[in-house]
């Protein structure tokens, strides 16, 4: 009969466990569609890691290794790994035993008022050492929920600073272009205002002999104000620009030097299928690992209103002397285990279960705003790549076609056959046409910049092997 009873405990104590808290399935609720609505009709492609040195820049590769280790947030970012990776040590450790050992001894003289004592007081000792051991055991996955939970926080926090790695990585490429392609700018401009300047001193001539009337003069005059006034502007963006890169870099704020062709060709990024953005943003890997943690954590909370089960052990030594310390007869042991179910806690546990519920709802609707965020980044980057493209083809060929003139009236000029004026005007058209073609190709460039950090990419571990420790 006992046999049976006891086969009766442990099946119903393994139908307890095995019927524990669940946390919550998780269901993605955001389907991504085949293709991309403007890069239709696309199969899936390899996408490069390190995509920046497509550009094929040493210079700017040896400031990408740079800012990996000495960016003052990527660092930052990496102790906080630390710190999350040692509450996983944490999570992990309340699996197992704890083991406490301890040793006490004290010594005193008691004072006794008696009549009939002659002595007036005695010296008694005390020693004291044990070795306890205390064990919760795990009846409804309480414990190892919560180390996996701790886990996925973990790797959520290692895709947020790979996330941050990439963001700052495009802002650096940014900066970087904006410097070389405003220098050139700035060259442009300087030798627009030179032209200007000797298209006006040949006008006034002409207006002193009345030959040119003053409406004219005037309006060139606001021209070359204008172009005065854009200069300053130029070289103070372009110093911004190499001023934060120094920030990036970790490094006193001061311009950077930069220096290189106004020709830069980094080429438009394969987007692939839309289902690789899930698994290439960093962004969207730590919300999904959010929502399991907190599915996990649902689970925790839901245990934590079930009975919990501790054992305990402990052996040790008493004596009131030291010499006698280790005596057979003074050592002492203890085993037991309780069983604790909360009964009445003014419905604090079901309030953290219903707490913990609405943190995995939260993890679930900031899941879905990452994945659609970045499906508006991607479709947006797409579809100004296509436009920004044809506008930096329309400028292009603006200036060739400027250039194409100038050469004319230069040679016609030499031979006398038209005057300075025109050649000069012609030239003066031709370097805004380059001007305007360098900010296209610019706003064409950061565009893919954007576009590269939109889409992901895969970067490898070692990504951070230089990393300062």
């Amino acid at each position: 009969m006992r046999q049976v009873l006891r086969r009766i405990f442990l099946f119903c104590f393994l139908f307890l466990v095995a019927c524990g808290p669940k946390p919550p399935v998780w269901h993605q609720s955001i389907s991504p569609p085949k293709a991309y609505h403007f890069a239709p009709g696309l199969a899936e492609v390899s996408f490069p890691d390190r995509w920046w040195e497509s550009l094929g820049d040493p210079g700017l590769s040896a400031l990408v290794a740079e800012l990996l280790v000495h960016n003052p947030s990527l660092l930052e970012a990496a102790r906080r790994l630390e710190e999350v990776r040692a509450r996983v040590g944490i999570s992990r450790a309340a699996r197992f035993p704890r083991l406490d050992l301890s040793f006490r001894g004290d010594k005193q003289r008691t004072v006794v008022l008696a009549p009939y004592f002659r002595g007036g007081g005695y010296v008694s000792g005390r020693f004291t050492g044990s070795l306890a051991a205390s064990y919760e055991v795990d009846l409804w996955q309480k414990l190892s929920r919560a180390e996996r939970a701790a886990r996925l926080q973990l790797l959520a926090t290692e895709e947020d600073r790979l996330a941050l790695a990439q963001s700052l990585v495009a802002e650096l490429v940014t900066r970087y272009l904006e410097a070389r392609y405003l220098s050139c700018q700035l060259e442009v401009a300087e030798r627009e205002l030179e032209t200007e300047k000797a298209y006006l001193e040949v006008l006034r001539q002409r207006y002193h002999k009345g030959l040119v009337s003053a409406s004219v003069l005037e309006q060139e005059e606001r021209l070359l104000a204008g172009l005065e006034t854009m200069i300053p502007q130029l070289e103070e963006e372009a110093l911004r620009a190499r001023q934060e890169i120094s920030l990036l870099l970790g490094r006193y704020p001061k311009p950077l030097e930069i220096s290189g062709p106004c020709r830069v060709d980094l080429p438009p990024p394969p987007p692939g299928l839309p289902s690789d953005l899930l698994l290439r943003r960093p962004d969207v890997r730590a919300a999904q690992a959010r929502v399991l943690s907190a599915a996990e954590e649902v689970a925790v909370r839901r245990a934590a209103r079930f009975p919990s089960l501790t054992l305990t052990a402990s052996e040790g030594r008493l004596s009131n002397a030291l010499k006698n310390f280790l005596n057979q007869r003074h050592r002492f042991w203890e085993l037991a285990f309780s069983l604790t179910q909360p009964l009445f806690e003014a419905g604090a546990l079901r309030s953290e279960e219903e707490a913990a519920r609405a943190r995995y709802r939260q993890a679930e609707a900031l899941y879905a705003r990452t994945v659609l965020q970045a499906f508006f980044e991607v479709e947006t980057g797409l579809m100004a790549e296509e436009k920004k493209r044809v506008t930096w083809y329309l400028r292009k060929r603006q200036e060739e076609a400027a250039q194409a003139e100038v050469e004319i009236l230069r040679v016609r000029y030499e031979r006398g056959m038209v005057e300075i004026l025109d050649y000069l005007k012609a030239r003066h058209l031709f370097l805004e046409r380059q001007r305007e073609r360098l900010a296209a190709e610019l706003s064409l460039l950061l565009n893919r910049v954007s576009l590269y950090r939109a889409l992901g990419g895969s970067w490898p571990a070692s990504v951070f092997k230089g990393e300062e420790r």
